[in-house]
């Protein structure tokens, strides 16, 4: 219910409490030690975008490629205090991603599940099975994506831009609250899309895939008079695959359940750019079947169905004041709903109905100066009121069944917040860089937070780039975690405390030979991390804490060869254990050749380690994945066909899950699909 209801994975010491469908019958505090010297890293006009593909530069100007649409960040990843990747359009096409979850997992340090429902993503062995909250921030062209009821991002089909809209993906590593306030533990994602002006025309695409699966994306862009348009709608159905659980044996007739990933997908985008402003609105709705049997519902039963729906606008302005001084606005307005219906059989037969609405608005102002020499300031203020935060649960036609006509659950929680920031980027030297940023946030009438963040760039010439950060962060329990609720059930906890960390990172960018190197080292710890407790109340847990080692290579031939590899070295660790689903170890390797003839394939390799289940009984054992993309372009700019193949060599494995009940009982891992394959063709007009 809700999103599934109770979808946060227990950690160690909080025991797996019920999988949050109710039973059938019925169902930090301001201090002078966090003043800091002084403030801020650069922005970037709001309105520039790089129009050089990344993959056609050297390694060099690679590592100097300007994060123009991550507003609060250094100008460049050289400067930047933490690791920065950059993935761009060339790369989805490349190797086939087909979501934003699939370009996370190539990552060094990502981890994502899937429970058929949703993925999840986990970073650094924070990956409760389940937790809908994946702390970072997920930006497009700056604008943050994060709900006001989850404070969650969907990074499969329900993700709200499609990904052939995608210039690049910027992904900035460690703690940055001190710029982006919560939900930022461990970093931001801004996904920045293709301007009209690149366009120049139209393109059409159609696509079939396994489980009857179609799909079809119209898009236009054009520059007329210094403004650039784009607008695209883009669509998808499903009917889904047939899958096995194992786990209902003895339950029900027949374990294999149909139309698993059963789906209605529908996204529109629409931009405008001109010089020193912009807009941008989004709206996107995913209708997808869920017929696995999860929360004690009916199992095989196509009525199951989560639908989430996102709108998303905004308008940007910026104006420059003086040749050093420019300031930068932004109003915008979001909306997200959720629905889920839910098959029981108790008798009589109802369709237990789950709702969840969050409306919001802000404004935004930042001030960015380099009239100081050596240094860029920026000061920032931001105000967002969250004026509708409204659950609701029902069995329509039976009020709340076998307690009274009533619903189950209705309420409303609005909040309003307020933020406002100061940091600077100081040259202390020609070739070192200091960063130092503070933060305060503050929910009216709730928490407030004062967020520190100060790092240190050297460049050693051929030694390369040495980085040190310190940060802490928080994350501040949401509406979901505090009020839901219900006569029948208790999940929600008002007394729920923020999360807060501290963490300290170090990283290491250079080059041996012909191939760029990065190598990160980092410690942090959490304190009152967010789970669920015996009773499976969400409540506060121990401190967890977390140290590890991420290596990345990136080595090119020529213009169309390259490969990139990935390690991540992973030691989450809690009072009482290991946490659930962290794996130790994680290896990708991605692999970009020019066949000839027109014909240019991405081959992509995968490793997890086991993984730990929220039951702490079972392990998932480890996986290998391989995946095969072939593209073919006979001209540049002209038609392009592609096929991509995932789990090519049709391995078997299971994910872990939340804690869940099925009819057979309980459940933590989720088999996942074989071979799948993806047919697509591109006109461009």
């Amino acid at each position: 219910m809700l999103k599934g209801r109770l979808r946060i994975g227990a950690y160690p010491n909080l025991t797996p409490g019920p999988s949050g469908r109710r039973s059938p019958r019925g169902v930090g505090r301001p201090g002078a030690r966090h003043v800091l010297l002084a403030i801020a890293l650069g922005l970037a006009a709001t309105s520039s975008y790089a129009a050089t593909d990344p993959l056609s530069l050297s390694l060099e100007e690679l590592a100097r490629v300007q994060i123009l649409a991550t507003p609060k960040f250094s100008e460049d990843t050289a400067h930047s205090p933490t690791a920065v990747s950059i993935l761009t359009a060339s790369d989805i096409r490349r190797f086939g991603w087909r979501t934003l979850g699939d370009v996370l997992r190539t990552l060094p340090g990502f981890n994502v599940t899937q429970d058929h429902t949703y993925a999840y993503v986990g970073v650094r062995g924070i990956s409760s099975p389940g937790d809908y909250r994946q702390r970072f921030q997920v930006l497009i062209d700056g604008m943050s994506v994060n709900d006001n009821i989850y404070a969650s991002v969907p990074v499969d089909s329900a993700f709200p831009l499609d990904l052939d809209l995608v210039e690049r993906i910027e992904v900035i590593r460690g703690p940055s609250a001190s710029v982006y306030g919560g939900d930022s533990l461990f970093g931001v994602i801004n996904v920045i899309t293709r301007s009209g002006s690149a366009l120049q025309g139209g393109e059409a695409s159609a696509g079939v895939a396994n489980g009857r699966h179609r799909q079809g994306r119209l898009t236009w862009g054009q520059e007329t008079d210094g403004t650039a348009y784009l607008v695209s709608v883009s669509g998808a159905q499903a009917d889904g695959r047939n899958l096995g659980f194992p786990d209902l044996s003895g339950a029900v007739d027949s374990t294999t359940a149909h139309h698993v990933g059963g789906e209605t997908n529908l996204k529109m985008f629409a931009q405008a750019r001109g010089q020193g402003w912009r807009t941008t609105l989004i709206h996107a709705s995913r209708d997808r079947i869920v017929p696995t049997g999860s929360y004690a519902t009916d199992f095989d039963d196509p009525s199951h169905r989560e639908r989430d729906t996102y709108t998303l606008a905004e308008a940007a302005f910026e104006q420059t004041l003086d040749h050093k001084t420019t300031t930068h606005q932004r109003l915008y307005f979001g909306q997200y709903v959720y629905r889920g219906l839910f098959p029981y059989t108790y008798p009589p037969r109802i369709l237990n109905r789950d709702d969840a609405h969050g409306y919001w608005y802000g404004f935004e102002s930042r001030l960015v100066s380099q009239a100081m020499e050596g240094q860029r300031w920026t000061l920032g203020v931001e105000f967002r009121d969250n004026f509708r935060q409204f659950q609701v649960n029902a069995d329509p036609g039976y009020g709340c069944y076998d307690v009274g006509p009533d619903h189950c659950l209705d309420r409303n929680n609005p909040s309003r917040l307020l933020n406002v920031y100061a940091q600077n980027e100081i040259s202390m030297g020609p070739n070192t860089w200091l960063t130092a940023g503070l933060r305060f946030d503050t929910i009216f009438g709730q928490e407030h937070h004062w967020s520190p963040r100060i790092g240190l760039v050297h460049d050693a010439d051929s030694m390369g780039h040495f980085k040190i950060l310190y940060a802490s962060a928080f994350r501040d329990p949401t509406v979901y975690e505090r009020f839901y609720t219900s006569p029948t059930y208790s999940y929600g906890n008002p007394a729920l405390r923020p999360e807060k960390m501290q963490s300290i990172e170090a990283t290491w960018e250079g080059r041996v030979g012909s191939s760029a190197l990065k190598a990160s080292a980092y410690w942090f710890r959490i304190h009152d991390l967010i789970g669920t407790n015996a009773d499976g109340i969400a409540d506060n847990a121990h401190a967890i804490s977390g140290r590890g080692l991420e290596l990345q290579i990136d080595q090119r031939w020529g213009q169309s060869t390259l490969f990139r590899g990935g390690y991540a070295l992973q030691f989450p660790q809690q009072h009482g254990g290991p946490t659930p689903n962290a794996p130790r170890h994680q290896v990708t390797a991605n692999l970009a050749l020019d066949l000839g003839n027109h014909i240019q394939a991405g081959l992509e390799g995968q490793f997890v380690s086991r993984r730990e289940t929220t039951d702490r009984n079972s392990r998932v054992g480890p996986y290998a994945m391989v995946n095969l993309n072939l593209q073919y372009q006979p001209t540049s700019g002209g038609p392009r066909l592609s096929l991509g193949i995932y789990n090519l060599l049709d391995r078997e494995h299971d994910d872990p899950v939340a804690a869940d009940d099925t009819l057979a009982g309980p459940r933590s891992t989720a088999p996942q699909f074989g071979r799948t394959f993806l047919l697509t063709g591109t006109l461009p007009f």
